[in-house]
């Protein structure tokens, strides 16, 4: 039952079920409570990030062909998050202080690579535990088998990734 209740509501720190205590007005039931402050609907802003749940600066113009996606704060080193951006569902790992970007999909069974466990530059999938490399998209488990990755630049307190 662990399995399927994962599959169809998504882990406790995943953006489902971030999605669906906002929409239920459920409390987060992690130790560390929510910020204080929250995006509003008519501004479109998203919370995003591991432990650090932060809005993406607004202040900052990314790179040509760059998208911001996430503050800097949002994701100590170790930890991973998933954001969409124009569409298309990322996995965003912080190695050591280093932002990568990776197709949000593992391609064995679709599970959520940002709802993953992080290990050095080892993204686990959360459903079969298939390991990715965060560096260059390469699966450990299946060499035949890699997931496309993403161009990432820090500028000033943004994560901007160009897909």
């Amino acid at each position: 039952m662990g399995l399927l209740k994962t599959v169809l509501w998504g882990r406790d720190n995943g953006i489902r079920a971030g999605i669906r205590r906002s929409i239920l007005g459920q409390s987060n039931s992690q130790e560390n409570p929510e910020p204080t402050f929250s995006p509003s609907a008519q501004d479109g802003g998203v919370l995003a990030g591991g432990s650090n749940k932060l809005e993406p600066p607004r202040d900052v113009t990314p790179p040509n062909g760059y998208e911001v996606v996430l503050h800097v704060d949002a994701l100590k080193p170790g930890e991973v998050t998933e954001v969409i951006i124009g569409g298309t569902a990322i996995a965003i790992a912080n190695v050591d202080g280093n932002y990568h970007a990776l197709n949000n999909s593992c391609p064995h069974a679709g599970g959520p690579l940002g709802e993953g466990s992080l290990s050095g530059s080892m993204l686990r999938c959360p459903y079969h535990d298939w390991g990715f490399d965060v560096t260059d998209g390469s699966c450990q488990t299946n060499p035949e088998i890699s997931v496309p990755i993403y161009p990432v630049v820090v500028e000033k307190t943004a994560v901007c990734v160009q897909l």
